[in-house]
């Protein structure tokens, strides 16, 4: 497979009357796709744009926006998405950064007379003649530019070439079991990479995607998983918490339709497995593992199979992917162990090429040709790999050093709490800590049980000082939990 947007061309001579794309109840078979993105790449080049050159893209559930992607790629040239409703400053801050040739928003804007607006060159795109000739791209050139979500810091842009993009879809297939006649509803933001690279999956085996606009309204989110028949979800972990919370007689009765759920956390509480395991006892759910920077890594099943015997674990890395394990100093570890874990290294066809205009940053992130991420982990006797933290994350307390997931995993055990976060409070030269409790609703905060827990189960130097309830936990876009701004709040 050469790239995602030349197999789309190869079903639509094989497949041409599969259904790619369900939006609002609305469908795109495969031969309809494919001629729309030959039209897309022929009026790309007849406005001198060419393979390589960066595009800006304003990014959203909708037809238009899944044709321009595909025929940008089509002709070889790099797709930059972005956050939908992006101010026009961002827009115009992103494509001067990257010496972009081209911004494209979904609507026309006074402020970006530049920009084309896709609502109306789609039409010019329909009206292009069907003659474009596509070349496979080199695997080293640039299909996506995906800007982070800096949370963590700067916004950094994942520079991923048409060879990554396609190892990645393979790993993707290897670890989701999708199937050409699966239905993958996805209802994440289109700009990021995880909603990115299921479309790319899906796209990859021949089957059909479903994009939802967010996933907020339950009662629209499940008539679109019974109206479309979704067999397979992809959500965020905050959503699949509310969803257990909210919505569980929904669940059961999609249990004989869905065949797959997944997401992507660091490492799922159990509290939600279980919850998981009786409401759908026949589907199987999968915690995928990875990063924007190399996609996912690991996968974890935990419904149908019963799961880990180890609480923390992201699964086994998948076939193509190499983890290794090293020390503060870059050495490959062999002791690796729960008092003493390292960082997780991956090396795979699939790592990025590197930050955009970062050198410096992508020397820290790639070493010795390994992608090295901020997680601290250890290898199970099984070869699973165990999550203890990020070690941007790790609470060092006069040189005793906490890991806030090993806590919050304990936490979530507790029959009075919904969410929780361990954070750092500062006092002079004094540092303790202090546990965030979302309540379950109807429930009172039962602080001996948490403390009883955590004595039992961790050191005692990982007792939090002080418990605070609160209301919610920030989350960013993709629905993981925005620590810098919860310190930044209760700290």
């Amino acid at each position: 497979m050469k790239s995602i947007a030349l197999k789309i061309q190869e079903f639509a001579k094989t497949t041409p009357e599969q259904i790619a794309l369900i939006i609002n109840d609305e469908k795109c078979n495969y031969k309809d796709l494919a001629e729309i993105n030959r039209k897309t790449a022929k009026f790309l080049e007849s406005k001198g744009i060419k393979a390589g050159d960066r595009i800006v893209v304003e990014a959203d559930h909708n037809f238009s926006y899944v044709y321009f992607w595909y025929g940008i790629q089509l002709l070889g040239a790099t797709f930059v998405p972005v956050e939908k409703s992006s101010p026009s400053k961002r827009i115009i801050e992103i494509a001067e950064e990257l010496d972009a040739v081209k911004m494209v928003t979904l609507e026309a804007r006074e402020d970006l007379s530049d920009a084309w607006s896709l609502a109306e060159i789609i039409k010019e795109i329909e009206a292009t003649a069907d003659d474009f000739e596509a070349v496979a791209p080199d695997e080293d050139s640039l299909a996506e530019i995906l800007f982070t979500t800096g949370t963590t810091g700067k916004s950094k842009g994942v520079m991923v070439s048409f060879g990554n993009q396609v190892n990645i879809a393979l790993a993707g297939i290897e670890t989701t079991n999708i199937k050409s006649d699966n239905v993958w509803l996805i209802p994440t933001p289109m700009n990021h990479a995880a909603a990115l690279r299921k479309v790319h999956i899906a796209m990859a085996v021949g089957s059909t995607t479903c994009l939802l606009d967010g996933f907020r309204n339950f009662k629209q989110y499940f008539k679109t998983i019974e109206d479309n028949n979704v067999t397979s979800l992809y959500l965020p972990p905050s959503a699949i918490h509310l969803l257990l919370a909210f919505a569980s007689k929904n669940f059961a009765a999609l249990n004989n339709q869905l065949r797959f759920v997944y997401s992507s956390s660091t490492a799922y509480p159990e509290t939600d497995k279980e919850k998981m395991r009786k409401l759908m006892p026949d589907v199987y759910m999968y915690n995928c593992f990875g990063c924007s920077e190399a996609g996912v890594v690991c996968t974890d099943e935990f419904c149908v199979s019963g799961g880990s015997e180890y609480a923390s674990s992201v699964g086994k890395p998948n076939s193509y992917s190499e983890i290794v394990i090293l020390d503060e100093d870059g050495n490959e570890m062999t002791d690796a162990s729960a008092e003493k874990p390292g960082l997780i290294a991956i090396r795979s066809k699939s790592v990025m090429k590197g930050y955009w205009n970062e050198p410096e940053l992508t020397a820290q992130a790639i070493k010795n040709g390994m992608l090295v991420m901020s997680d601290l982990c250890y290898f199970a006797p099984n070869g699973e790999i165990i999550l203890v933290g990020r070690s941007n994350d790790t609470i060092n307390l006069g040189g005793l050093k906490v890991a806030p997931v090993e806590v919050e995993e304990v936490v979530m055990r507790a029959d009075c709490v919904d969410e929780c976060l361990l954070i750092p409070t500062i006092k002079g030269d004094n540092i303790s800590l202090k546990l965030l409790v979302v309540l379950e609703e109807g429930k009172e905060l039962d602080e001996v049980e948490i403390r009883k827990l955590i004595t039992e189960n961790l050191e005692p130097y990982k007792l939090p000082k002080k418990i605070e309830v609160i209301d919610e936990i920030i989350k960013t876009f993709n629905g993981k939990i925005d620590r810098k701004q919860m310190i930044s709040k209760y700290a």
